[in-house]
């Protein structure tokens, strides 16, 4: 007796079931659709004819999937919208519509009851993007579907409305994919993107009453806040490694400097360009300079070169590049950039003085090198030194003959060669230096010491030491012939 009630129950859940599952599967097919119809778009902005026909084939076999058993579909190529008939008798169909640089899809289902549902994507969503990448899309197909969207808005002045010039979203959803965003920066990125778009439209509305009023001091007040939110979002930007720069506008034209639908080159909000970009960290001791200096912003894959230039009187000592030292080099070009670089250079001072070969010898040119000279006679010096990158060059010559230590400065006589001041005692007018007559016998030390100031103000200094050695004195010699 209590079975039919029980049967009833339990026939009541499985239709019940039934409903939801055929509920579920046409929600799941029709949020399907929606994001492959907004992700032909991302593929038919990038010129991907081939994800395009990938997209359009799932949706085929979606629609013959909803309209299975009994029901139908059709597709309208002119006009890219599809109306499904499936066999509980409910009926979807789609729509477009355009905003800015973004194509919204909707699908809407009207079941036999007259309940209606519906569900829209966007081109360039998370669900839209994912669907574009299963499809065979690509992350440099991704970018260059929303650069070449970005740039059709700039050329045909279509800025969408108020929502399209102030949300983020898009810009954001394309960030993510191509730099691999946590869904935390996502969301702080377009949170902080967002805020300097109100500051801006804020500060335009300001403007344009102003420019009304003919209050030019409050419409130039208005213009600098304007520019302030447009710098704090390209800040934001930088923050996260790309930019929004092309080469041909900075951020894409989505500027209004003077109240009107003329967009100006300076910036704006929506990109033109959106690339990964790099800081290298370019720094140099002093004593020359690195170019470009400090840090520098590398877009993606492209390159940048540094060069390395010494100042007057320093050299290049290393350049480390990532803290490997690369020697000293004059240029270094980073390559197919994909990460953040340090170069450094170090410069030192290159003034360098060495001194060479010491000769002295009597008033014949005899070497006094293994022979002695008598007092009373004058010694020769010739000293050559190499020196360069040097001011305040001087070479001198200590001796002490016994009446204490003298000194004194030899002259450069011709290139790198020295010798001995004229002598005003010498009635010759030689270049010697007289050992006092009352000299005893000994071995002498003569020290010839070179010093000079490198650009740094060092004091460089270098000294190599001769001997002479004194035997007899000069009345020995019979200069009269009379002995």
């Amino acid at each position: 007796m209590k079975r039919k009630p029980i049967m009833t129950i339990c026939a009541a859940i499985l239709l019940i079931a039934a409903l939801s599952v055929s509920a579920f599967a046409a929600t799941s097919v029709q949020d399907q659709m929606a994001a492959n119809s907004a992700a032909w778009w991302v593929a038919y902005n990038a010129g991907d004819t081939a994800t395009c026909a990938a997209l359009h084939d799932s949706n085929v076999a979606l629609a013959s999937q909803a309209s299975s058993g009994g029901g139908s579909s059709s597709y309208n190529s002119s006009s890219g919208t599809w109306t499904i008939t499936n066999s509980s008798g409910s009926t979807t169909s789609s729509s477009g519509s355009s905003n800015g640089k973004s194509n919204t899809v909707t699908y809407t289902t009207t079941s036999s009851s007259g309940a209606v549902s519906s569900t829209s994507n966007s081109t360039y969503t998370s669900s839209s993007i994912s669907a574009y990448m299963d499809a065979g899309g690509t992350i440099s197909g991704l970018q260059t579907s929303y650069n070449n969207a970005a740039s059709n808005v700039s050329t045909t002045g279509n800025y969408g409305d108020a929502v399209a010039t102030t949300a983020a979203t898009d810009e954001v959803a394309v960030v993510k994919a191509l730099l691999g965003l946590t869904d935390a920066q996502a969301s702080q990125l377009q949170a902080d993107l967002e805020a300097s778009k109100q500051a801006y439209d804020s500060a335009q509305a300001a403007y344009n009453a102003a420019v009304l009023s003919g209050d030019t001091s409050a419409a130039d007040a208005a213009k600098a806040m304007m520019d302030a939110a447009h710098d704090a979002a390209q800040d934001t930007r930088a923050a996260y490694n790309y930019t929004g720069d092309s080469s041909t506008a900075n951020d894409g034209g989505y500027f209004y400097d003077n109240g009107s639908d003329s967009p100006s080159d300076g910036g704006g909000f929506y990109t033109t360009t959106i690339t990964a970009s790099y800081n290298i960290t370019a720094s140099s001791t002093s004593g020359g300079s690195i170019s470009p200096s400090g840090t520098v912003s590398v877009k993606k894959g492209e390159s940048q070169t540094f060069a390395i230039t010494s100042s007057a009187g320093y050299e290049i000592k290393s350049v480390a590049v990532d803290g490997v030292n690369k020697g000293a080099i004059t240029s270094y070009t980073f390559s197919n950039v994909t990460e953040a670089h340090q170069i450094s250079a170090v410069f030192a001072p290159s003034g360098k003085v060495e001194l060479g070969n010491v000769s002295i010898t009597n008033s014949l040119g005899t070497s006094l090198n293994g022979s002695s000279i008598k007092s009373g006679y004058g010694i020769f010096a010739t000293v050559s030194a190499s020196y360069s990158d040097v001011t305040d060059l001087k070479l001198t010559m200590t001796y002490n003959f016994g009446s204490g230590s003298k000194s004194v400065t030899l002259q450069e006589t011709s290139n790198g060669v020295f010798a001995f001041p004229i002598n005003a005692a010498s009635p010759t007018g030689s270049r010697c230096v007289y050992i006092p007559v009352e000299t005893a016998d000994g071995t002498y030390t003569l020290t010839f010491t070179v010093t000079a100031k490198n650009a740094a103000g060092e004091v460089l200094t270098e000294t190599k030491t001769s001997t002479v050695v004194v035997k007899g004195n000069m009345y020995e010699d019979d200069f009269t012939g009379d002995s």
